[in-house]
Parts: C-alpha cells; structure tokens; sequence
C-alpha cells in the first residue's frame, strides 16, 4: 500500500477522500474531532502546494439531497482549525464542481458536496467513481472509517487514477495490526455496546491471541442468558443464543461475564443497566494489568449517570494503563472525551464498524483498492 508520502503531489491536483462525517445541529458543528484527525495529512499536501480536493460523505440522505447535510459547514471548520481559506461547494458531480477545479491555485482547498447525496456513492457505480477521479491526479484515501465499504469514492475511483493512503488510515492500519498479529501479552479485549453480533467474529478471530475477554454492556446480557443465568426483561438479541452458548464452552477460559449487575426494577421484573462493583473491580484490575488493551463499547446505559459507573471504571482502568491501549467506538470515544480521559490513550480509532471488520478479519474494499494499486499502477 503506497502512502501519500512515497508520491509526487507537488501543485498536483490531489482528491483527498476523508471522513468528516461530523454531528451536527442546526449547521453547526458539535464535535470536531474526526476533521482534526486528518489535518496532518491536509498540512502535508499544503505544504507540497497541491491543490487539495476534499472528498466526504455526512449523514445517511440515501441519495436525497438534504440541506442539513452540507458540507458547507465542514469547509468553515477546516478554515478555522487550519487557518488557512477553505473554498465550498454543495455540488459533486456538475459542471460548476470542474469550474472550481480548473481554477485552483497550489495550496487551494476545495470541500465538494457531500457524496451521498447521490445514491451512485453507495452503488460504488464506476461512472460515478470515474467521474470523481476525473478531477484530480492523484487520490488518497484517509477515511478509514469507510474503508470497510465499497463505495464509489472509496473503491470504485482507485481503477481509474494513481491512489494512495494519508496518514490518518497509516496510522490505523499500523496501529491496529500490532493487535492482530503481535500483541504484548497479557492482551486484554473489552467488548461492551448494545449488539453481540457486532462482536462475534472479532471474539473467533482474536481469542486465540487474547488472554482475557472482558463482556459488558447490553452485549452481556445475552451471555449471562446462555450461561444459564436470569436476566428478565433486559435488552438481549434472541437470535444469537447459541452463538453467546457456544463462545462460552470453546472459550471458558477467556471470557469473562459480569458477576454482578446494576439493575433497574420495572413492572414484572428487571432490566440490567450496569456492570456491578465486584465485576468493575475484577475487571479493572486485569485491565491495570495487561500490556495491551483493545476497548470497545460502555460497560452499561452510561447516557445516564446512574448507570455510568462500569463505564467510567474501565475508562479510567485504560487510560491509567501505560502500555499499549486502543480504544474504537463512537460511544466510548465520546465518554472519553466529554470525562476528559482521552489523554491516557495510546491510540483512539476513528472507526467503530470498520475497526471490528478489520480485527475480524473480514474484508476491506477500501485496504484491498490500495493494495491492488500498488500492484497495478506506478505511481
């Protein structure tokens, strides 16, 4: 896999495919922390006096346009952050998106339209994908966050210009195969959240390389159902029963379920909202512990204080431990970030499904591209 730093971008035309898929409320960003992440890359490409085409998708409009999905606002944030002006456009494919293009200077930035506003992206229709390399001569791709689709702008576009890889989905990659392929042991999984299925293949693809797999969450509550144990009306997925029953029986020694549990009472029984304090302790104790640690998922209902508690254990069991600590998941990184603990972490993935889809081992259209590019193309 060629990387950005390996290819001639100088004043070349260079369509930077990111994720800046942002929250936002009432145009405003929320939360910049996905457009930080990729700024080393941006830098670089400025300082080589490209002319920097940025390529994102926001949202989910499924080939609608909606106005609330702009990426106007994006293009203003990219401007304060770096400083430096940011031209926008709500177009993607259109005679006004070439216009721009064409009279770019070096060390211009232009953020296109958001991409699936037209439903080609998600297609990963080669028109649309031939189309989008057409504007530049060079692309990179630093959204590893997509990196597990195969969409137009992630795919389809590296068979028909010279691509690469940024900095930012480097670093993942780097990153993220030290756990699949030597991990420092003991080497401890925490896997929280609300779906088992999420988790399955991770847990059958690493538990061979893992020590400890520490089970919380509503992801739990499935296991505690297959161990045998009550858990009432709590939050739980019927269909993978088995699956938890059988994970139980090849991996007894591995996988660890809550010994306790917070509950809340309602009519007719219980719900399980929380690890208890003798599963937190346990549990923060083996993370203390380990000398590699992959977290992803809250240990409990943490958008309610009353049941933050497991969540905020291990968030301090992992940012207290000075050895290597990845952490993936929109939900965990945000409690990371809004408990100020992000400091701790040696590495925060900016992927949440394709963070799992990677250490499953599963397929990565947008990995595989580059790596067939190589092969393929001189750049």
């Amino acid at each position: 896999m060629k990387s950005v730093r390996d290819v001639d971008v100088k004043e070349k035309r260079v369509l930077l495919r990111v994720d800046f898929n942002v929250p936002m409320e009432d145009r405003k960003i929320v939360d910049n922390h996905r457009i930080k992440k990729s700024l080393t890359t941006i830098k670089y490409l400025l300082e080589q006096k490209a002319k920097i085409i940025i390529a994102t998708h926001v949202g989910r409009p499924e080939g609608t346009i909606i106005p609330s999905l702009s990426t106007v606002p994006i293009a203003e944030e990219l401007a304060k952050l770096l400083k430096h002006k940011v031209y926008a456009t709500d177009h993607v494919i259109h005679p006004i998106v070439v216009d721009q293009i064409d009279k770019m200077k070096p060390g211009d930035i232009l953020v296109i339209g958001n991409l699936r506003w037209h439903s080609e992206e998600e297609q990963n229709l080669e028109a649309f994908g031939r189309e989008l390399a057409s504007f530049a001569d060079v692309y990179v791709n630093d959204a590893f966050a997509v990196s597990h689709r195969a969409h137009a702008s992630v795919e389809a576009i590296t068979h028909y210009i010279p691509s690469c890889a940024g900095f930012l989905l480097e670093s993942e990659i780097t990153t993220l195969k030290l756990l699949l392929e030597n991990p420092e042991r003991p080497y401890v999984l925490v896997l929280g959240g609300a779906k088992v299925k999420d988790k399955t293949r991770l847990i059958e693809n690493l538990a061979s390389k893992a020590d400890s797999i520490l089970i919380g969450g509503a992801v739990a509550n499935t296991f505690l159902q297959a161990s045998g144990q009550d858990i009432s009306h709590s939050l739980h997925e019927k269909e993978m029963f088995e699956a938890c029953e059988e994970m139980l029986k090849k991996y007894a020694e591995k996988i660890q379920i809550p010994q306790d549990s917070v509950k809340e009472d309602i009519a007719g029984g219980f719900r399980i909202m929380d690890i208890g304090p003798k599963t937190r302790e346990e549990y923060s104790k083996i993370v203390s512990e380990a000398k590699t640690v992959f977290w992803n998922g809250n240990m409990g209902y943490s958008e309610d204080e009353k049941y933050s508690a497991g969540t905020d254990a291990m968030a301090k069991a992992v940012a207290g431990n000075p050895n290597t600590t990845v952490v993936a998941g929109g939900d965990t990184v945000g409690y990371l970030e809004t408990h100020n603990l992000t400091e701790g972490i040696n590495f925060i993935s900016t992927g949440g499904g394709a963070t799992l889809q990677y250490l499953a081992g599963e397929p990565m259209p947008g990995i595989e591209a580059l790596n067939r590019d190589q092969k393929s193309r001189q750049l």
